[in-house]
């Protein structure tokens, strides 16, 4: 009865943790440290889904930096067939080939990771967060080498955790994107002129002035127009200068202007921390 209550005070310790935070990067390593000591686990890895890409992605602290990892969804890893499948899998053994085909004859484990780094994975306890209650996934929760492998005590303390991680993740993703237009506001405020556009990589809009509006002969509406690809809603922009460069600017990372015959654009990246063109913020001004 002792150990029950210790270990429900740690339990109502991580609801705590879980609920607490909107920062996604405090979730990917406090939050999951902290479910880690419950379940007595080497290490544990929260992993989110790209969709766009078909990738699991998460941060893990290395020498204090926080690195990116990234894997692919597919069933060459435990990470990845848990997220293709959306179920829990439990493995005594990672290694053990017979264990894993009598789960699905497809089912296998990427050794890569161990042969880089001289780690021996073992029993691995994977599974799949919601966004809501038998809606699509979010994430996989990835757990290794817990002595004498994951029991079922520890499934059933991982589902709960799911559902509260799920709605966890959902909102500090939904924040963050929040904090993301503030900063796109900013970081464009002393070049708005008339019209402005922003982009995702793939040439989608995702928000429009009402400059636009006009622009397309009232054709589409702001809202009509979010999700779709700049180039349908004006197909006149195609084989311009326009589309060469955003080509460019999403190849080399940095503002240029376009000239069209009645109108200047700048394209401006949005950059993460790596550089890279996250979002294109086009700024249309009449000539």
């Amino acid at each position: 009865m002792q150990q029950l209550q210790i270990e429900t005070g740690k339990f109502f310790n991580i609801l705590g943790a879980i609920l607490s935070t909107l920062d996604i990067n405090e979730i990917l390593t406090t939050v999951v440290k902290e479910i880690r000591s419950i379940l007595n686990a080497d290490r544990c890895t929260l992993y989110l889904i790209d969709r766009e890409n078909n990738e699991l992605y998460s941060k893990v602290l290395q020498a204090d930096n926080l690195v990116e990892i990234r894997v692919p969804i597919m069933k060459s890893s435990l990470a990845g067939y848990s997220a293709t499948i959306e179920k829990i899998i439990n493995i005594k053994d990672a290694y053990d080939d017979a264990e894993l085909k009598s789960i699905d004859g497809d089912l296998a484990f990427n050794k890569s990771w161990d042969e880089k780094s001289g780690y021996r994975t073992q029993s691995v306890l994977v599974v799949p967060i919601p966004i809501k209650s038998g809606s699509e996934i979010i994430g996989i929760f990835q757990a290794l080498n817990k002595p004498g492998g994951f029991s079922d005590s520890d499934v059933s303390t991982m589902e709960q955790l799911a559902y509260l991680l799920g709605i966890a993740v959902n909102n500090a993703l939904l924040y963050q994107t929040i904090e993301e237009e503030k900063k796109l506001r900013e970081y464009i405020i002393d070049d708005i002129e008339e019209g402005i556009c922003i982009l995702d990589t793939k040439g989608r809009i995702l928000s429009a002035s009402r400059f636009l509006e006009v622009m397309s002969g009232m054709r589409y509406t702001i809202d009509s127009m979010t999700g779709e690809n700049l180039f349908d809603v004006f197909p006149s922009f195609m084989g311009t200068e326009l589309e060469e460069k955003i080509n460019d600017v999403l190849a080399k990372g940095y503002k240029m202007i376009a000239q069209l015959s009645v109108l200047e654009i700048k394209v401006i990246p949005y950059l993460d921390e790596k550089g890279k063109a996250r979002k294109l913020i086009l700024i249309f001004t009449r000539i």
